[in-house]
């Protein structure tokens, strides 16, 4: 359907089946609206208000009298439209009537706060509208509860049975057509329900019966059949850009020691799986590679410097890490650093890769928290965004800090009357051999350096 089927003289009839409670109208205004933006958020309230003055909740309209209320053009309506129905806040029938068409448009209330920061599609949509971590736990902060743990109290709640008295079998029938007509009246009342709030993650989009292929035997595929469970799979195949096939490995996975599927267990399959490969956003994780505008190293390099640029640019983090460990799996905690490294701190993964160099070094091979973000707080500060520029500032506040201890050591020496050595700290090779910059190679010396090129490059298609 394309907006240009809509003229302002097509009639509308927008309706609700409940109010909105101020709860309703802090969640849109706070967690829906950095979703769908101002616009459609006032689109909404709109028809909402003029919705809910009506006695029977139901307005007839023609859409020049909306395009008035919100003062935007018709295609801006219908674009605006198109956000609120995607995120189950609206849904539209239509009518055909001689030569025009009449629109429904069926209002519904948002979700619970709870049930929207539950939402794994919807949590991560907000985390980064927002931007900050902080602006994020201050929203949920807002929208929660101080629950009172229950645990070795006594529960001393009175029942029904307790406080009414029982009526007698004859006082409960209805005894006049009256009362029996207004207690089996049909009409609709208020009220909402569950699904009403939802909205739809597209599930026909994605290939079910692919994924049921793929699950070996002994997994009782009625588990992925159930509704339920299909959103959630659906929802977590949009989120990771995960094909029928890897999802089947996930539900193999989550459902290898029960018989039901977990909820939390498939969540925390996909993002496992996610962590360890390298994906496209949403949600964003610290696995990239340097960016192409921001390398500078030759594609062959030829100098001991440039091989060491090269192979900090071409290689992801976790890779690194990967390597240092001769191959071993990468500890979660070491893996949750660098992605702060790289999305808090604002670090470009070739320079998180010098920082940790770096650390390994002079930390006895030990990734230490404190002093990884200390680093990367100084380096942001310093706007360190290429390879060059860290190994450049690494050095220069390395020299610096040695420098520093030696004078302590000297005015130590002299007050004790004692002459004695500065200790020095193991550094990266980078830091301390004299020919790393030297470009008069012999000819043997250059074709080593290319076979080592070679193997970088290698290894690095054998990593992909």
């Amino acid at each position: 359907m394309h907006w240009k089927e809509i003229l302002p003289s097509n009639g509308y009839t927008a309706y609700m089946t409940d109010y909105l409670q101020v709860s309703d109208k802090e969640v849109l205004t706070l967690l829906y609206q950095p979703l769908i933006g101002s616009v459609a958020y006032s689109l909404y309230m709109t028809l909402a208000i003029d919705v809910q003055k009506q006695p029977q909740k139901k307005i007839t309209r023609i859409h020049k009298t909306i395009m008035t209320f919100t003062g935007l053009p018709l295609d801006a309506i219908f674009s605006e439209r198109k956000k609120l129905e995607a995120l189950g806040l609206m849904t539209v029938y239509r009518e055909k009537e001689t030569d025009e068409y009449h629109y429904f448009y069926h209002l519904h209330p948002p979700m619970s706060a709870k049930d929207f920061f539950d939402d794994d599609l919807l949590s991560v949509f907000l985390y980064n509208r927002l931007g900050t971590k902080e602006r994020y736990r201050e929203l949920r902060q807002y929208f929660a509860v101080n629950s009172v743990d229950i645990t070795n109290k006594e529960n001393i709640t009175q029942g029904f049975s307790e406080v009414f008295t029982s009526l007698h079998p004859s006082e409960l029938k209805s005894t006049t057509s009256e009362m029996l007509e207004a207690l089996s009246s049909s009409m609709p009342l208020m009220g909402r329900h569950a699904s009403e709030s939802s909205y739809s993650i597209g599930e026909s989009q994605f290939d079910f019966q692919k994924l049921l292929d793929f699950l070996p035997s002994f997994v009782p595929k009625e588990e992925v059949e159930k509704e339920q469970n299909q959103r959630l799979i659906a929802q977590l195949a949009f989120m990771y850009k995960l094909s029928p096939e890897e999802m089947a490995n996930i539900v193999q996975d989550a459902m290898l020691h029960a018989e039901q599927l977990d909820d939390e267990q498939l969540r925390l399959q996909a993002k496992r799986r996610y962590r360890m490969s390298e994906a496209d956003e949403p949600p964003r994780l610290g696995l990239r590679k340097q960016p192409e505008e921001l390398t500078t190293a030759p594609k062959e390099p030829k100098t001991q410097e440039e091989k060491t640029i090269f192979y900090f640019e071409s290689t992801a983090p976790i890779e690194y890490l990967e390597e240092l460990s001769d191959g071993a799996k990468v500890y979660e905690g070491d893996i949750d650093i660098i992605e702060r490294l790289i999305f808090e701190y604002k670090l470009t993964p070739g320079v998180v890769n010098v920082l940790l160099d770096y650390i390994f070094m002079v930390n006895d091979k030990k990734l230490s928290k404190a002093l990884a973000f200390k680093i990367a707080g100084h380096w942001k500060r310093k706007n360190i965004q290429t390879v060059q520029d860290a190994m450049a500032l690494a050095k220069k506040e390395n020299q610096k800090s040695q420098s520093s201890k030696a004078s302590v050591k000297s005015i130590s020496s002299q007050g004790k009357g004692y002459g004695g050595q500065v200790k020095k700290e193991p550094q990266p090779k980078w830091m301390t051999d004299e020919n790393w910059q030297k470009e008069d190679w012999s000819a043997e010396e250059l074709e080593q350096a290319k076979r080592e090129a070679a193997k970088y490059r290698d290894l690095l298609k054998k990593n992909k």
